[in-house]
């Protein structure tokens, strides 16, 4: 009875273990059905595999479930054993939260919401640290409402910006600090992704104001403004040391600022 117990529980080890197939990735074929979804068949038959299958794909290993040729279920990715990325399929499409991992295979890197395939809701990256870095909103795959950025140390908002329909569109602002006491403040503004309305450049040293800039963006960009054809400003340049505008309604400069036809220098 012992062995006949022994024996059994052998055979459902062996059993369990033979189970997951290994299969290097370019012995698979995939091809597309009519539904657009990813059907896979090994490259010497004809057959759609089943079952769970391991996939070595370069120093990568993917742990999934094969339904008719089509992922379902369950999605791990691993590295040097260690976990980078986990979510669930549904018929051959990504259906879930899908999360990649730092090294340590455990801290979140990126969370992304899929639906049917499609990014559906709000993209997080995280530092390190586990503290957030990014949000971005998608609807579709397509950026879709707000997008924010966040300081490392301070876990403090840095940066907005709103889309509509993949497309850069209302007020935008961002904040730069460097390694001294400078701080700078810009906002701008945005129509159907080009840069378009009012600006606002406002930096402080010390907490005290330091430069103020007003203008307005044009959506010509070779506009004539004055005597120069400089084109509106798109970023700041080399650390918030150099601003290219056009159109200025505005500047309030302190003593050590030079301003060179349409071109503003912070002299050190």
């Amino acid at each position: 009875m012992n062995r006949m117990l022994i024996l059994y529980i052998f055979l459902l080890l062996c059993g369990t273990v033979s189970a997951q197939q290994t299969v290097e990735w370019n012995d698979l074929q995939p091809l597309t059905d009519d539904a657009h979804r990813t059907v896979y068949y090994k490259k010497d038959s004809k057959r759609p595999l089943q079952g769970k299958y391991r996939i070595i794909r370069g120093l990568d290993e993917e742990c999934v479930k094969f339904s008719d040729g089509m992922i379902n279920g369950d999605y791990r990715r691993y590295r040097d054993g260690v976990l980078r990325e986990s979510g669930i399929y549904a018929k051959g499409k990504r259906n879930s939260t899908f999360t990649e991992y730092y090294q340590d295979g455990v801290t979140p890197r990126k969370e992304t919401p899929i639906l049917q395939g499609k990014i559906d809701g709000t993209v997080k990256t995280y530092f390190r640290n586990g503290k957030i870095e990014i949000e971005k909103e998608y609807k579709q795959s397509v950026e879709n409402g707000r997008e924010r950025r966040f300081a490392n140390k301070t876990g403090k908002q840095i940066f907005e910006s709103h889309y509509i329909d993949g497309k850069k569109d209302g007020e935008e602002w961002e904040i730069f600090e460097d390694a001294s006491t400078l701080r700078s403040r810009i906002i701008r503004h945005y129509r159907n992704g080009k840069l378009d309305g009012s600006y606002h450049v406002e930096s402080t040293r010390d907490g005290k104001p330091y430069i103020t800039i007003e203008g307005q963006y044009t959506t010509a960009r070779n506009r004539d403004v004055g005597n120069s054809t400089t084109p509106p400003m798109t970023q700041p340049m080399n650390g918030m040391n150099d601003f290219l505008f056009s159109q200025v309604d505005f500047i309030k400069l302190p003593p050590k600022v030079r301003t060179f036809g349409k071109r503003c220098y912070i002299c050190k």
